[in-house]
């Protein structure tokens, strides 16, 4: 497949399409309070600091490249706000519906002004609540990108990885995954952010027809691994 990045260290036995790729730094001050407030539609919620930089980025301080971002969940009342345009219809599709689970992060990607600063891509951290829903979730992703990627416009790749996000206060490491939409290898900046809005619809619409269940298994599975 041209359009998918396959793991060169799988994840799960039969996986080919989860990858490990740590990030770093990737923190989050209090995992446990967070996943709380995501589960509990009553609870009290802060208000979120959301600035917007020039560049399209919307984090803490208003500048772009990567800044602190204040952690919203669907309940919160600056949950669509906080959502940068080009990204918002993979977090609605992942946060809704048969998917319903909570994410992290998420960003739609960003051809910055200055050339000091690497240009942004579209992702979405999913952050599992249990083992059991990490499995699903992660089956169902890779049946998501495997049944998008041969439709994904050539300058873009999908990726699928997992690594740890590890919690401020208790500084227990917590597996999370990443979907991503690249630049193809080869490809320019500019011909990969022409394509990246229809790369997004077309693993939109492959997500919403896929759901995560313990019975189902991933995507390699079903084509017989490695393409």
């Amino acid at each position: 497949m041209a359009d998918l990045e396959e793991g060169t260290t799988t994840v799960d036995g039969g996986c080919r399409t989860l990858a490990h790729r740590p990030r770093f730094p990737n923190v989050m001050p209090d995992v446990d309070e967070f996943l709380g407030r995501w589960n509990t539609p009553t609870a009290p919620r802060r208000p979120a600091r959301l600035l917007r930089s020039a560049d399209g980025n919307i984090n803490t301080v208003g500048l772009p490249g990567i800044h602190e971002a204040d952690d919203v969940d669907p309940e919160h009342p600056q949950w669509r706000a906080a959502i940068e345009d080009g990204v918002w219809p993979l977090v609605d599709a992942l946060t809704t519906g048969a998917w319903r689970l909570a994410t992290y992060d998420s960003c739609e990607g960003h051809a910055y002004r200055s050339g000091s600063l690497t240009p942004g891509r579209r992702r979405v951290g999913v952050l599992p609540r249990s083992p059991q829903e990490f499995a699903r979730a992660a089956a169902a992703l890779c049946r998501g990108v495997r049944a998008a990627a041969p439709a994904v416009p050539e300058p873009v790749r999908i990726t699928l990885s997992t690594c740890d996000l590890t919690c401020g206060r208790s500084g227990r490491h917590h597996p999370v995954l990443d979907l991503g939409l690249e630049p193809a290898p080869g490809t320019s900046d500019d011909a990969y952010f022409a394509a990246l809005g229809t790369a997004t619809d077309v693993l939109v619409a492959a997500l919403l027809a896929q759901r995560p269940a313990a019975d189902q298994l991933c995507g390699c599975a079903a084509t017989g691994g490695r393409q």
